[in-house]
Order: C-alpha cells, then sequence, then structure tokens
C-alpha cells in the first residue's frame, strides 16, 4: 500500500493532536515530522508519548505542546523543546471543545472497524475522541493488533478522512520488579485499602508492588485513568469483582498479556475521565482510594510531582482529579505513596519543593513511605510537619525538624 501523503491534508499554522499511550499512531508520527519540514508553523499536542522519533524534532520547524514530558518527551524537554500545558486530566477535554485549544488535525491509532463501520478505539479512551467532532480532518493508522475492548466511545469510517493499515505490537510500558523499599511502601499503602474498595492506581513498578499486596482483597473495583498488567494479577487472584463494566479505565499500557485481557473480558470498560470519577460512581457506598506518587513532598503535604533536578519531567495529570474525587466518596481517600529518600539518597521529604506544586495539601489525606503512614487530612500545619517528618527517613529526620518555617 502507498504511503499516505500528510502534506495534501495539512495547512501552515495548523495544530494537529496526535493520539497517546496506544492510541499513537507510529507511522503517521513519523511522516509528520518528515512533514514539519515541507509546511510550516505547525503546533503538534499530544500526550503519554511512546516513538521514538519525537526525538528527531528540532526547533524552528515545528512546536511540540504536552500536559506531560513522559518517556521521549523529556529529552525534548531537556533540549527545550517541550512546551508544557499545565492543565489537570480532566481539564483537556473542556479546553479542546470550548477550541479555547483548537485542533485542526486529529491523528490516532485504532483497530479495525466492525460490520457498522465503527472503529475499535481499543486501549486508549481518552480526550482524542472529543477532538474529531471540532476537527476538519481525522487521519487514523489502523493496526489489526488492537485489542477490541468494550467503551461507549465509538469512531465511525464517514468521520475519517484518510487511513493506512499497518500490523505491529502494542507499545507497552517499561517494567522492573519493585524494590525492597517499594515493597515496604506497598504493605503500609495495603493496609488502608478493605475489600470492596475502589481503587486508582498508575503504572510502575511501586503499582505492581501495590497489587500484588491486594492479592487477598476481595470484591475490589478499579476506576483509574492509568492500568497495568496489575490488573490481570488481580483478576487471577480473585480481588476483583466480576461484574460487568467493574473496571473502568482510560488507558491500559502493559504487555500483550493486558492487551489480550481486555480483548476476552467483559469487566473492563474504556472510559474518558469523566466516567472513571462519575458521580454515580463515587456514591455508590464503595470507599474510592486513589493512589498517587510524587517526586517530592513538603512538610505541609504539598506534591510536586513535575520538576526534579531542575527539568520538567512529569505532569499536572489527573492526581488531583483523582484525589478530589475521593472527597465524593464516603471513606474516600487520597495517598500518596513513595519511598522517602530517591535513588541518590537525598530526602524526598523536603521543606520546600523544588518546583510548583501539583497537589494541594488540602488534597492529601495519607503520606506514605517505607518508614510508616501519616494520616495528615485533619492535622494542623505544626501537627502535619511533626506526622510526614517521623515517617522520614531516619537520617534526614533532624535536619527536617531543624528546617521548620517560622510560621508553623
Amino acid at each position: 500500500m502507498a504511503e499516505l501523503d500528510l502534506v495534501g491534508f495539512l495547512r501552515p499554522g495548523d495544530t494537529i493532536l496526535v493520539g497517546q499511550a496506544t492510541a499513537e499512531p507510529l507511522r503517521l508520527v513519523d511522516q509528520l515530522l518528515d512533514t514539519s519540514e515541507t509546511v510550516e508553523n505547525l503546533t503538534v499536542v499530544c500526550g503519554y508519548a511512546q516513538s521514538p522519533a519525537w526525538e528527531r524534532a528540532t526547533s524552528g520547524r515545528l512546536r511540540i505542546k504536552s500536559y506531560a514530558a513522559h518517556g521521549p518527551l523529556r529529552k525534548l524537554s531537556r533540549k527545550g523543546l517541550l512546551d508544557i500545558i499545565p492543565l489537570h486530566y480532566s481539564q483537556i477535554e473542556e479546553v479542546i471543545v470550548t477550541r479555547r485549544l483548537p485542533i485542526d488535525i486529529v491523528l490516532l491509532q485504532v483497530g479495525p472497524a466492525d460490520a457498522d463501520g465503527f472503529y475499535d478505539l481499543g486501549a486508549t479512551v481518552d480526550f482524542t475522541i472529543a477532538a474529531v467532532k471540532y476537527a476538519r480532518a481525522v487521519i487514523v493508522e489502523v493496526n489489526d493488533q488492537m485489542p477490541r475492548t468494550n467503551s461507549s466511545m465509538r469512531l465511525h469510517i464517514s468521520q475519517v478522512a484518510a487511513s493506512i493499515s499497518t500490523s505491529a505490537p502494542l507499545a507497552g510500558s517499561p517494567s522492573r520488579p519493585p524494590s525492597e523499599c517499594e515493597k515496604k511502601v506497598a504493605a503500609n499503602v495495603a493496609r488502608l485499602i478493605p475489600s470492596g474498595a475502589m481503587i486508582q492506581l498508575g503504572v510502575g513498578a511501586l503499582a505492581d508492588a501495590i497489587a500484588h499486596e491486594l492479592h487477598d482483597r476481595r470484591q475490589l473495583s478499579v476506576r483509574s485513568g492509568l492500568v497495568g498488567d496489575w490488573l490481570v494479577d488481580l483478576y487471577e487472584a480473585g480481588a476483583l469483582s466480576a461484574e460487568p463494566g467493574n473496571c473502568v479505565t482510560g488507558i491500559a499500557l502493559g504487555s500483550n498479556r493486558l492487551y489480550s485481557f481486555l480483548s476476552d473480558t467483559d469487566i473492563v470498560r474504556m472510559e474518558p475521565i469523566s466516567e472513571q470519577i462519575s458521580d454515580e460512581a463515587m456514591k455508590s457506598g464503595r470507599p474510592y482510594i486513589s493512589i498517587n506518587s510524587g517526586i517530592e513532598i513538603d512538610l505541609l503535604g504539598q506534591v510536586g510531582s513535575e520538576i526534579a533536578g531542575g527539568r520538567y519531567v512529569g505532569a499536572v495529570g489527573g492526581q488531583g482529579d483523582f484525589f478530589r474525587a475521593s472527597r465524593r466518596s464516603e471513606g474516600g481517600l487520597a495517598i500518596i505513596a513513595m519511598p522517602s529518600t530517591s535513588p541518590w539518597g537525598s530526602s524526598r521529604i523536603v521543606r520546600e519543593l523544588a518546583g510548583p506544586v501539583t497537589s494541594l495539601k488540602s488534597d492529601v489525606d495519607v503520606v506514605v513511605t517505607e518508614w510508616g503512614t501519616a494520616e495528615i487530612s485533619a492535622a494542623s500545619l505544626s501537627e502535619r510537619a511533626e506526622r510526614i517528618t517521623s515517617i522520614a527517613a531516619p537520617e534526614h529526620r533532624v535536619a527536617l525538624s531543624n528546617s521548620l518555617p517560622i510560621w508553623i
């Protein structure tokens, strides 16, 4: 099949929205970067990127915006080539629909169309589908290895201006075994999660470790912006409720084992964040327990999840959205879980954050490290400082205690 020529669809000054995670169309991204040498003043908006082609971006031809500096975008951030849009994840769809972030072209990876002409959105359902209605053209990369999933969101062939076909393994999430420290953090977190709870986790070694500690729970449900292979582990351990649609997520990112599970089960629904944390779900009577990590946390309970070493490496993302959703749930909890020290031995519990505040002190209920649990939801400023210091690494506690702001 001849390559699709993107030049015929692009105009100078266009803004192109590119699907993220498994919805990122790798061949189209590669072509887009080539096309930027021909069409002037293009802006690309992307998210959880996977394609190594982004590293070919150079200054002066293509402006790249994202709500997150993940994967290959971190290298662009270090080069000063990434323009961060500091939005809560729940706000992205709104700014697209209201045209405050106008989108001209959508590039998206999907699964093959069904007999009724609807492409399967597969393992990523997010704000991108909202842009389809407003874009001048939607171009899709149809991958026959995309899992067929359950979702209320659909894309009809009549909404698509052009397509190319591919057959390639889906992007995954690099995994490593959790460290002994992360296992201790996970064990402390798990003590806060009862059977019957709704949980939100992300991906990575710490999320895997927390899920492992929950294998003896029963009737759990999941409402999470991002899930990994740990979802399959919970199912196989009998920890999840078997009710259809019991697990609602927007992005599944892991191995083929996870993608096969999505194709074979009716337990999981792929929906945007508005459905993941809907009022109906939060008022179901189940406690909603949101578990997130961060780069550092200060003595008041303010979380920084964006800056490390003077570089932008994270995101505002969905942390605040999920934390605040827990407030609408009876018995809900907003948990920050992290090792107390960085890999270099510096304390991740600090007097002052090195970057912006990602989650407010009023959004966090519990802080967890390998040294214990600090309940801060109803604590005064001085109590917060004392409790958070008590779960810092022992070698850092004296310095933290001696560095309290004068107004605490």
